[in-house]
């Protein structure tokens, strides 16, 4: 009986510690649609993405919205399993193992009131004649920091949120504001203004000019020597190939505005 008391014990150990094994911690930032909180629960679409690639592959998951540091300092300490949304960086790659497939492409570009005639290029040829709102303390990439740096638009304003930008705009007080894609798309979407606003497209390819991109990583802890970093970043690529990846975005965004 004591034998038998014993061996359950030490099984109920062993099995305690295989699902703890299998359990993922992924870390990111506060980033409305791509990971937000609603209803004190965390939701987004890279959120959901990530933890979908994590259950195909046979892991449980939790997601943290934390501020960035912290979360860099969760992943470099391996506290954290992984973090997403994350740009490569030397320094980050020291303590963090990023995959080939990348997570999501960040695209910067310009909107404008719908039926305006203002319009911006990739060259920002013209860009002289017109006054744009910006996020304060947001980088739009290297190329468009150094136009701002040479003063090259008529004026450059600066507001802390989208929702003041598109105010703006509507009043006829900016003649475009630049903002990364997905968050204005969702906005936009929110407040039903999406008949009001609209991208600037290239007559090339009929789709919004992109003026700056920037590739963010699912990457996992150098501390964490777990078979999850292959079997996740797998399971990720699967849901690019069969489409169920632009599916869970299209829960957040109108499915015609996800390319």
């Amino acid at each position: 009986m004591f034998r038998t008391a014993i061996f359950i014990l030490i099984f109920n150990c062993l099995s305690i510690s295989l699902c703890m094994a299998d359990e993922l911690v992924f870390v990111t930032l506060d980033n409305t649609p791509q990971a937000y909180f609603e209803d004190g629960k965390v939701t987004g679409f890279l959120a959901d993405i990530v933890t979908e690639a994590a259950r195909r592959a046979g892991y449980e998951s939790t997601v943290l919205i934390v501020p960035w540091k912290r979360a860099l300092a969760m992943v470099e300490k391996g506290s954290a399993d992984a973090i997403f949304n994350a740009g490569y960086t030397e320094q980050r790659n020291k303590f963090m193992r990023y995959p080939n497939n990348i997570l999501i492409t960040e695209k910067i570009i310009a909107l404008r009131k719908t039926g305006s005639k203002s319009y911006l290029g990739y060259d920002l040829k013209g860009a002289d004649k017109y006054v744009v709102g910006v996020g304060r303390g947001f980088f739009y990439g290297q190329r468009i920091q150094d136009a701002f740096d040479r003063g090259i638009f008529r004026r450059v304003e600066e507001v802390p949120n989208i929702d003041l930008n598109v105010k703006k705009l509507l009043l006829g007080r900016i003649d475009f504001l630049l903002a990364d894609y997905y968050p204005v798309m969702k906005f936009l979407s929110d407040n039903r203004l999406m008949d009001q606003v609209e991208p600037i497209l290239s007559p090339e390819t009929g789709l919004p000019v992109i003026f700056s991109e920037s590739n963010t990583y699912l990457a996992f802890s150098r501390k964490k020597k777990t078979p999850a970093f292959n079997s996740v970043n797998k399971e990720l690529e699967r849901m690019i190939e069969d489409g169920s990846y632009n599916e869970i975005i299209a829960k957040y965004i109108p499915a015609d505005k996800v390319f």
